[in-house]
């Protein structure tokens, strides 16, 4: 008999990760399997599901691959927002939309007009590459799709549904990421969905993310007996969270990778008429909420500025030592337009306030503070919570490793930052909802913490830098923050 394990199954936009996470909290084994994300036209973004299984069943079988494992359970977590048609047996109708994807800008019209009490109870920015445009954009274009279609699922779910065979379900957590879901109500929102002209029939039952959904399958699989429990599963935030232990409205998570995701837990949400953040459903049993300030544009646009200066990585983030406020230039990041805080897909980036004195280094210096100022100007929309003011902020991510970046975001957020490292954090959460549906105790997180990164006497210094910096960001994105 082998050592028992839980399985976790993160599904990302570009690769799956499958971890063997042990019942004391220790990954015993892990692997990851690249698939293509296909654009079949400028602004499209999909991804074929049967690749997808067949990047889990690789990866799965080699972290099986020693024989000493015994899976107890499995879980997964996924991307966020996509698509999935599905007909009756599950099989896809074309393939799955990603959150990338932003053909469906123009159904986004369906949302603005709906009467203001619709609207306002979604609680979310009104994103293209949301399951509910992008689904009504499928009615609109391929009627013949839409028609073929039994159920909209986002990817964890159509996956979830060809390891188990079991009935179509979803969990609160991607739910409530669809702009479909009434968030004071907590279910689906059936009068938004009728609203925008889809039929509400296509949305799947919500179980709670531990839950057991089903038993595997079998087919297709090695080195896992049929009939082993497998979870609901999650949103890939939400699965991140559980592994970090992240409950505490006072806390604050900062995630810096390719993007920038700034999290608070929320125990009672607030529905605001138009907000610049997301507010989302956790995967905790006692249905938390959290919000969420998403950046797009931070190691993605340090990797571009890299490239364009011809600088090594240690080269970029040295240039951030000189004097605060790179000689007056002024990086803005909008590289691929921005979510948090001025929602605007066609924003675009810039370097600003040059002369005769600038230089590649104060270029290299503008790009890494342009994407701390990036980061703080998403943490100020971020909502506060009553008697718990901002003190601190954990920190997580590839894009904190260098130390350097870690103190120029101390001094311009001001707070002390405390990193916290967990090894492949969604898959591990993924793993931990598979101990809820196999019955077992919830494994403790993996999670390892370095040294407080305190605020220097450098903070005050990018007060002016900051505010010039917001100026800009502001004026290009055509949109003033209240």
């Amino acid at each position: 008999m082998g050592v028992p394990v839980l399985v976790g199954v993160d599904l990302g936009t570009s690769g799956v990760k499958v971890v063997a996470l042990g019942l004391d909290g220790v990954v015993h084994a892990e692997a990851a399997r690249e698939y293509p994300v296909r654009s079949p036209a400028p602004g499209q973004a999909e991804t074929r599901p049967e690749d997808w299984w067949d990047a889990v069943v690789a990866a799965l079988g080699e972290v099986l691959s020693s024989g000493a494992l015994e899976v107890a359970g499995v879980g997964l977590d996924g991307q966020m927002h996509g698509l999935v048609l599905a007909d009756e047996d599950g099989s896809p109708v074309r393939p799955a939309l990603l959150w990338a994807d932003s053909r469906a800008t123009s159904e986004v019209s369906a949302w603005e007009e709906l009467p203001d009490p619709l609207r306002h109870k979604l609680a979310n920015p009104l994103a293209p590459g949301m399951a509910g445009p992008l689904l009504l954009w499928v009615r609109r274009n391929e009627p013949a799709a839409y028609e073929r279609a039994r159920a909209a699922l986002l990817p964890k779910d159509w996956l979830r549904h060809r390891l188990t065979g079991g009935a179509f379900a979803t969990d609160p957590s991607d739910a409530s990421a669809t702009l479909l879901w009434d968030v004071p109500g907590d279910r689906w929102a059936e009068d938004v969905v009728t609203g925008v002209g889809l039929d509400a029939a296509l949305l799947p039952p919500v179980r709670p993310s531990g839950e057991r959904a089903g038993g595997l399958s079998g087919g297709g699989l090695s080195g896992v007996d049929a009939g082993v429990p497998v979870a609901v599963g999650a949103a890939d935030t939400a699965a991140a969270l559980l592994a970090t232990g992240l409950t505490d409205p006072g806390d604050l998570q900062i995630s810096v990778g390719t993007g920038a995701q700034i999290v608070r837990p929320v125990h009672d949400p607030v529905v605001t008429p138009h907000p610049r953040t997301h507010l989302y459903r956790s995967a905790a049993e006692d249905n938390r909420w959290y919000a969420m300030a998403a950046v797009q544009n931070a190691g993605l646009a340090l990797g571009w500025a890299r490239r364009v200066l011809g600088l090594s990585w240690e080269e970029l983030y040295a240039a951030a030592d000189g004097p605060p406020g790179a000689g007056g230039v002024t990086f803005v990041p909008y590289l691929t337009g921005e979510r948090s805080p001025v929602l605007n897909a066609q924003a675009r980036g810039a370097w600003l306030g040059l002369d005769l004195a600038s230089d590649r280094a104060s270029l290299a210096q503008a790009a890494v503070e342009g994407v701390a100022f990036a980061i703080r100007h998403a943490l100020e929309e971020l909502p506060s919570v009553p008697g718990a003011p901002l003190e601190h902020a954990r920190l997580v991510g590839g894009g904190i490793a260098t130390p350097g970046f870690r103190a120029l975001l101390a001094d311009v957020l001001g707070i002390p930052l405390r990193p916290v490292g967990v090894r492949s954090a969604s898959a591990v959460g993924a793993a931990m909802l598979a101990a809820s549906a196999a019955g077992l105790p919830m494994p403790p997180p993996p999670v390892t913490t370095d040294a407080v990164v305190a605020p220097t006497g450098r903070a005050e210094q990018y007060q002016g830098p900051y505010r010039r910096y917001r100026d800009h960001a502001e004026s290009l994105a055509g949109v003033r923050s209240p």
